[in-house]
């Protein structure tokens, strides 16, 4: 296995952790996500793990799976995608490319604590106004499903009153860092930076050394904001839908 694969898939398996959905079925190597359409990641396959069927027999099932779940059939596709030369059979296929690819980043802590500053709450308490700013932002009304998966694993939640809230998780010594929302009219006045700065001084006092985050590739501004924060993008990986 190349370097740059046995990195993307370590930070993969990082990265799934940030979003467990509540309901997962293992299939021959790979893992069948799904939550109701809360977030596209707890919707998606997981094609990370080695197997054994043939890939046609091994993608009907699949496709019945979400089918009797009455969701389309949506694949996280990246370089560590098995088997190799999964995204060109996903294409024959016709899966098409959905949105812009995401970018998985990292920093070291101290990097963004040093980089970072401001005031933000912290509450190991998901409460009713952070989920609907974020769940509003994103057009989610499944709030119930919503919950159940912020709420999973070692988790705190910053929020900066009405105006700005994001989300820590930590998985050993990795803190993820999801959910990150400005509303609109309360951008660029520094929100964003002390939400992160609050989310890596907690992560920092449990251990962690290294931070993860996800984010879309088109989002100039925040992509802007994570690189002064210490950020460097490792990957890329996209969505192929069927419906």
């Amino acid at each position: 296995m190349s370097s740059t694969r046995s990195r993307t898939d370590e930070l993969e398996s990082v990265g799934y952790e940030l979003w467990l959905a509540p309901e997962v079925e293992e299939l021959d190597g790979w893992r069948l996500r799904f939550a109701h359409g809360v977030t596209g990641r707890a919707n998606s396959v997981w094609p990370n793990g080695d197997g054994t069927l043939p890939l046609d027999d091994k993608l009907e099932r699949v496709e019945a799976w979400y089918r009797e779940r009455g969701a389309p059939t949506l694949f996280q596709v990246t370089d560590a995608a098995r088997p190799g030369g999964l995204d060109s059979a996903l294409a024959a296929r016709g899966y098409e490319v959905r949105v812009a690819p995401v970018s998985v980043q990292v920093a070291e802590l101290d990097d963004v604590l040093s980089r970072t500053q401001g005031q933000a709450v912290i509450d190991a308490r998901l409460d009713d106004d952070w989920l609907r700013l974020w769940a509003g932002s994103r057009g989610f009304d499944r709030h119930d499903v919503a919950r159940t998966m912020l709420e999973t694993g070692e988790v705190a939640f910053a929020r900066i009153e009405g105006v700005a809230a994001g989300r820590g998780v930590v998985v050993g010594d990795w803190l993820g860092i999801t959910s990150m929302i400005t509303a609109p009219d309360a951008r660029r006045r520094g929100h964003a930076r002390a939400i992160l700065h609050a989310l890596a001084r907690w992560g920092a006092e449990r251990g962690c050394t290294r931070s993860l985050l996800q984010v879309d590739s088109s989002n100039e501004p925040a992509i802007t904001l994570y690189a002064r924060a210490g950020y460097v993008a490792q990957h890329e990986y996209h969505y192929r839908l069927r419906r």
